[in-house]
Protein backbone atom coordinates (compact mmCIF):
# COMPACT_ATOMS: atom_id res chain seq x y z
CA UNK A 1 0.00 0.00 0.00
CA UNK A 2 1.41 3.67 -0.75
CA UNK A 3 -0.31 6.49 0.72
CA UNK A 4 1.03 10.28 -0.80
CA UNK A 5 -0.36 13.30 0.85
CA UNK A 6 0.40 16.50 -0.78
CA UNK A 7 -0.32 19.77 2.11
CA UNK A 8 -1.83 22.96 0.85
CA UNK A 9 -3.28 26.11 2.12
CA UNK A 10 -6.21 28.03 1.99
CA UNK A 11 -7.45 31.91 2.79
CA UNK A 12 -10.31 31.51 4.73
CA UNK A 13 -11.90 33.16 7.79
CA UNK A 14 -10.49 32.35 10.97
CA UNK A 15 -12.22 29.88 13.51
CA UNK A 16 -12.87 30.92 17.12
CA UNK A 17 -12.48 28.80 19.76
CA UNK A 18 -12.09 29.46 23.72
CA UNK A 19 -10.28 25.97 23.01
CA UNK A 20 -7.59 26.97 20.45
CA UNK A 21 -6.15 29.35 22.90
CA UNK A 22 -5.00 26.48 25.32
CA UNK A 23 -1.88 25.52 25.51
CA UNK A 24 -1.58 21.70 25.65
CA UNK A 25 2.22 21.39 25.58
CA UNK A 26 2.17 23.12 29.20
CA UNK A 27 0.56 20.15 30.70
CA UNK A 28 2.71 17.83 32.59
CA UNK A 29 2.59 15.15 30.53
CA UNK A 30 4.63 12.00 29.73
CA UNK A 31 4.41 9.08 27.38
CA UNK A 32 4.94 6.97 30.14
CA UNK A 33 1.63 7.76 32.00
CA UNK A 34 -0.60 5.10 32.00
CA UNK A 35 -2.63 5.88 35.25
CA UNK A 36 -5.71 8.11 35.39
CA UNK A 37 -5.20 11.41 37.52
CA UNK A 38 -6.51 11.04 40.86
CA UNK A 39 -6.53 14.44 42.60
CA UNK A 40 -7.25 14.89 47.00
CA UNK A 41 -10.38 17.19 46.53
CA UNK A 42 -12.64 18.49 48.93
CA UNK A 43 -16.00 18.71 47.91
CA UNK A 44 -15.49 22.83 48.20
CA UNK A 45 -12.62 22.98 45.88
CA UNK A 46 -14.49 20.58 43.43
CA UNK A 47 -18.00 23.28 43.55
CA UNK A 48 -15.14 25.98 42.79
CA UNK A 49 -13.79 23.79 39.96
CA UNK A 50 -17.12 23.13 38.83
CA UNK A 51 -18.26 26.76 38.67
CA UNK A 52 -14.90 28.26 36.99
CA UNK A 53 -16.17 25.05 34.14
CA UNK A 54 -19.73 26.78 34.12
CA UNK A 55 -18.17 29.85 33.38
CA UNK A 56 -15.98 28.54 30.56
CA UNK A 57 -18.45 26.34 28.92
CA UNK A 58 -21.02 29.44 29.01
CA UNK A 59 -19.02 32.12 27.59
CA UNK A 60 -16.87 30.51 25.08
CA UNK A 61 -16.00 34.29 23.70
CA UNK A 62 -15.62 35.12 27.88
CA UNK A 63 -12.02 36.13 27.25
CA UNK A 64 -12.98 38.81 25.30
CA UNK A 65 -16.01 40.16 28.00
CA UNK A 66 -14.35 42.40 30.94
CA UNK A 67 -16.72 41.21 33.50
CA UNK A 68 -16.52 37.86 32.89
CA UNK A 69 -12.94 37.71 33.47
CA UNK A 70 -13.35 39.38 36.16
CA UNK A 71 -15.28 36.73 37.27
CA UNK A 72 -13.43 34.53 36.60
CA UNK A 73 -10.76 35.53 38.34
CA UNK A 74 -12.61 35.85 41.18
CA UNK A 75 -13.39 32.59 41.23
CA UNK A 76 -10.16 31.36 40.42
CA UNK A 77 -8.83 32.93 42.89
CA UNK A 78 -11.23 31.17 45.53
CA UNK A 79 -10.19 28.00 43.89
CA UNK A 80 -6.49 28.49 44.59
CA UNK A 81 -6.83 29.12 47.94
CA UNK A 82 -9.22 25.98 48.76
CA UNK A 83 -7.82 22.77 50.11
CA UNK A 84 -7.30 20.42 48.23
CA UNK A 85 -7.36 22.45 44.56
CA UNK A 86 -4.20 21.20 43.00
CA UNK A 87 -1.39 23.40 42.13
CA UNK A 88 -0.95 21.80 38.73
CA UNK A 89 -4.41 21.79 37.97
CA UNK A 90 -4.75 22.34 33.79
CA UNK A 91 -7.73 25.49 35.16
CA UNK A 92 -4.34 27.55 35.92
CA UNK A 93 -3.41 27.37 32.73
CA UNK A 94 -6.48 28.53 31.54
CA UNK A 95 -7.28 31.55 33.07
CA UNK A 96 -3.21 32.50 32.38
CA UNK A 97 -3.68 31.83 28.65
CA UNK A 98 -7.21 32.71 27.85
CA UNK A 99 -8.41 34.61 30.70
CA UNK A 100 -4.93 36.48 31.66
CA UNK A 101 -5.19 35.85 35.05
CA UNK A 102 -2.50 34.11 37.03
CA UNK A 103 -1.65 33.85 40.48
CA UNK A 104 1.95 32.46 40.95
CA UNK A 105 1.90 33.21 44.85
CA UNK A 106 -0.92 30.85 45.12
CA UNK A 107 0.61 27.85 43.22
CA UNK A 108 4.05 28.54 45.26
CA UNK A 109 2.56 28.35 48.45
CA UNK A 110 0.84 25.60 47.71
CA UNK A 111 4.31 23.37 46.66
CA UNK A 112 5.77 24.38 50.00
CA UNK A 113 7.57 27.48 48.80
CA UNK A 114 9.28 25.76 46.03
CA UNK A 115 8.87 26.84 42.37
CA UNK A 116 8.42 23.31 41.12
CA UNK A 117 6.05 21.46 42.87
CA UNK A 118 7.98 17.72 43.94
CA UNK A 119 7.80 14.58 41.98
CA UNK A 120 5.46 13.11 44.10
CA UNK A 121 2.97 15.75 43.51
CA UNK A 122 3.33 15.50 39.67
CA UNK A 123 -0.17 14.44 38.54
CA UNK A 124 -0.29 10.72 36.18
CA UNK A 125 -2.08 11.68 32.85
CA UNK A 126 -4.17 8.60 31.05
CA UNK A 127 -4.06 8.22 27.54
CA UNK A 128 -7.35 7.76 27.55
CA UNK A 129 -7.73 11.39 29.65
CA UNK A 130 -5.74 13.24 26.76
CA UNK A 131 -7.50 11.49 24.08
CA UNK A 132 -10.83 12.49 25.00
CA UNK A 133 -9.25 16.12 25.39
CA UNK A 134 -8.10 16.18 22.20
CA UNK A 135 -11.14 14.82 20.39
CA UNK A 136 -13.36 17.58 22.68
CA UNK A 137 -11.03 20.35 21.04
CA UNK A 138 -11.69 18.90 17.61
CA UNK A 139 -15.64 18.65 18.45
CA UNK A 140 -15.60 22.50 19.48
CA UNK A 141 -13.57 23.45 16.00
CA UNK A 142 -16.90 21.53 14.49
CA UNK A 143 -15.08 18.31 13.22
CA UNK A 144 -18.09 15.69 13.26
CA UNK A 145 -17.68 13.07 16.28
CA UNK A 146 -16.23 10.30 13.80
CA UNK A 147 -14.00 12.00 12.64
CA UNK A 148 -12.57 13.79 15.47
CA UNK A 149 -12.43 10.23 17.23
CA UNK A 150 -9.89 9.02 14.30
CA UNK A 151 -7.90 12.55 14.84
CA UNK A 152 -7.45 12.35 18.22
CA UNK A 153 -6.24 8.44 17.86
CA UNK A 154 -3.82 9.37 15.31
CA UNK A 155 -2.68 12.18 18.04
CA UNK A 156 -2.29 9.35 21.15
CA UNK A 157 -0.97 6.94 19.10
CA UNK A 158 2.52 9.48 18.89
CA UNK A 159 2.27 9.97 22.69
CA UNK A 160 2.21 6.41 22.77
CA UNK A 161 4.78 5.47 20.35
CA UNK A 162 6.91 8.07 22.47
CA UNK A 163 6.68 10.39 19.65
CA UNK A 164 6.14 13.25 21.71
CA UNK A 165 6.68 15.86 18.79
CA UNK A 166 4.01 14.58 17.06
CA UNK A 167 1.71 14.00 19.84
CA UNK A 168 -0.63 15.97 22.01
CA UNK A 169 2.24 18.67 22.01
CA UNK A 170 1.26 19.44 18.26
CA UNK A 171 -2.48 19.69 18.87
CA UNK A 172 -2.54 24.18 19.11
CA UNK A 173 0.20 25.05 17.23
CA UNK A 174 -0.23 22.68 14.01
CA UNK A 175 -4.06 21.84 14.21
CA UNK A 176 -5.80 24.54 16.33
CA UNK A 177 -3.78 27.57 15.38
CA UNK A 178 -4.22 27.05 11.43
CA UNK A 179 -7.44 26.04 11.60
CA UNK A 180 -7.88 30.03 13.76
CA UNK A 181 -6.18 31.13 10.23
CA UNK A 182 -7.61 29.58 7.61
CA UNK A 183 -4.90 27.54 6.82
CA UNK A 184 -6.87 24.41 6.88
CA UNK A 185 -10.59 23.08 7.17
CA UNK A 186 -11.86 21.59 10.26
CA UNK A 187 -14.50 19.65 7.88
CA UNK A 188 -14.52 19.19 4.61
CA UNK A 189 -15.21 16.41 1.75
CA UNK A 190 -12.95 13.97 0.63
CA UNK A 191 -13.60 13.98 -3.05
CA UNK A 192 -12.52 10.84 -5.24
CA UNK A 193 -11.06 12.54 -8.37
CA UNK A 194 -9.90 9.10 -10.46
CA UNK A 195 -10.21 5.29 -9.51
CA UNK A 196 -9.37 2.19 -10.98
CA UNK A 197 -9.26 -1.04 -9.03
CA UNK A 198 -5.91 -0.76 -7.53
CA UNK A 199 -5.09 2.84 -7.43
CA UNK A 200 -7.17 6.36 -6.84
CA UNK A 201 -6.54 9.79 -6.84
CA UNK A 202 -8.21 11.47 -4.22
CA UNK A 203 -8.56 15.89 -2.87
CA UNK A 204 -8.60 16.36 0.38
CA UNK A 205 -10.00 19.96 -0.07
CA UNK A 206 -7.97 21.23 2.65
CA UNK A 207 -9.52 19.48 5.60
CA UNK A 208 -7.28 17.82 8.48
CA UNK A 209 -4.85 15.24 7.30
CA UNK A 210 -5.69 13.70 10.53
CA UNK A 211 -8.46 11.98 9.23
CA UNK A 212 -7.92 12.48 5.34
CA UNK A 213 -5.10 10.00 5.91
CA UNK A 214 -7.01 6.98 7.40
CA UNK A 215 -9.67 6.95 4.94
CA UNK A 216 -6.75 6.89 2.29
CA UNK A 217 -4.76 3.96 3.87
CA UNK A 218 -8.27 2.50 4.24
CA UNK A 219 -8.94 2.26 0.68
CA UNK A 220 -5.91 1.30 -0.10
CA UNK A 221 -6.12 -1.56 1.69
CA UNK A 222 -9.41 -2.56 0.73
CA UNK A 223 -8.06 -2.23 -2.89
CA UNK A 224 -4.65 -4.92 -1.71
CA UNK A 225 -6.94 -7.73 0.02
CA UNK A 226 -8.87 -7.32 -3.04
CA UNK A 227 -6.52 -7.61 -5.83
CA UNK A 228 -3.19 -7.64 -4.20
CA UNK A 229 -1.73 -4.12 -4.38
CA UNK A 230 -3.52 -1.06 -3.79
CA UNK A 231 -2.19 2.98 -4.32
CA UNK A 232 -4.13 6.01 -3.42
CA UNK A 233 -2.60 9.25 -3.74
CA UNK A 234 -4.06 12.74 -2.25
CA UNK A 235 -3.90 16.34 -3.27
CA UNK A 236 -4.79 19.53 -1.23
CA UNK A 237 -4.12 17.69 2.42
CA UNK A 238 -2.72 18.92 5.63
CA UNK A 239 0.01 17.88 8.18
CA UNK A 240 -1.17 13.96 9.10
CA UNK A 241 0.27 13.44 11.81
CA UNK A 242 2.86 10.60 12.16
CA UNK A 243 3.33 8.28 8.96
CA UNK A 244 4.26 5.06 10.93
CA UNK A 245 -0.11 5.36 12.30
CA UNK A 246 -0.74 4.74 8.35
CA UNK A 247 1.97 2.09 7.90
CA UNK A 248 0.63 -0.20 10.71
CA UNK A 249 -2.85 0.12 10.08
CA UNK A 250 -1.81 -1.93 6.87
CA UNK A 251 0.41 -4.44 8.90
CA UNK A 252 -2.92 -4.91 11.60
CA UNK A 253 -4.41 -6.04 8.47
CA UNK A 254 -2.19 -8.44 7.23
CA UNK A 255 -0.65 -6.21 4.63
CA UNK A 256 2.76 -4.55 4.13
CA UNK A 257 2.62 -0.61 4.47
CA UNK A 258 3.84 1.92 2.39
CA UNK A 259 3.08 5.97 3.48
CA UNK A 260 4.63 8.71 2.05
CA UNK A 261 4.04 12.88 2.87
CA UNK A 262 5.72 15.91 1.57
CA UNK A 263 5.94 18.71 3.72
CA UNK A 264 6.39 22.79 3.60
CA UNK A 265 9.88 24.56 2.53
CA UNK A 266 11.93 23.95 5.42
CA UNK A 267 15.68 23.69 4.60
CA UNK A 268 18.21 25.92 2.92
CA UNK A 269 20.20 24.93 -0.02
CA UNK A 270 23.76 24.92 -0.10
CA UNK A 271 25.05 28.30 0.53
CA UNK A 272 21.40 29.32 0.44
CA UNK A 273 19.48 31.29 3.46
CA UNK A 274 15.61 31.09 2.37
CA UNK A 275 13.98 27.58 2.74
CA UNK A 276 13.46 26.06 -0.30
CA UNK A 277 13.49 22.11 0.03
CA UNK A 278 11.16 20.13 1.79
CA UNK A 279 11.06 16.79 3.51
CA UNK A 280 9.74 14.29 1.77
CA UNK A 281 9.10 11.41 4.02
CA UNK A 282 8.79 7.45 3.23
CA UNK A 283 7.67 5.13 6.21
CA UNK A 284 7.52 1.18 5.21
CA UNK A 285 6.03 -1.47 7.58
CA UNK A 286 5.77 -5.03 7.63
CA UNK A 287 5.03 -8.08 9.72
CA UNK A 288 8.15 -10.09 10.53
CA UNK A 289 8.30 -13.50 11.94
CA UNK A 290 4.56 -13.01 12.85
CA UNK A 291 5.06 -11.15 15.71
CA UNK A 292 7.08 -8.26 15.24
CA UNK A 293 7.13 -5.13 12.96
CA UNK A 294 9.87 -3.49 11.25
CA UNK A 295 9.89 0.05 9.99
CA UNK A 296 11.93 2.08 8.22
CA UNK A 297 11.58 5.88 7.97
CA UNK A 298 13.27 7.92 5.19
CA UNK A 299 13.45 11.48 4.77
CA UNK A 300 15.51 13.84 1.97
CA UNK A 301 16.96 15.00 5.65
CA UNK A 302 20.17 12.70 5.81
CA UNK A 303 18.48 10.32 8.40
CA UNK A 304 18.11 6.58 8.07
CA UNK A 305 16.56 4.65 10.98
CA UNK A 306 15.06 1.68 10.96
CA UNK A 307 12.98 -0.34 14.39
CA UNK A 308 11.56 -3.68 15.22
CA UNK A 309 9.23 -3.68 17.83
Amino acid sequence: MLLLLQTGQSFLPPAQSVASHLRPTQALISPTFTTPIKLKMTAAADTIRSELLSIIGKNPEGHKDEAVRTAFASKLGEYSNAEGADPNDVIFAIGKTVFGVDLPDAKKAKTNGSSKPAAEELPIVDFDYMKEFMKEVFLSYGVTPERAEICSDVLIEADKRGIDSHGLGRLKPIYCDRMDDGILWPEKPIDIITESETTALVDGNLGLGLYIGPHCMQMAIDKAKKYGVGFVACRNSTHYGIAGYYATMATDQGCIGFTGTNARPSIAPTFGVEPMMVSFLLCIVCNFMSTQHVSSHVSAFPINRARTH
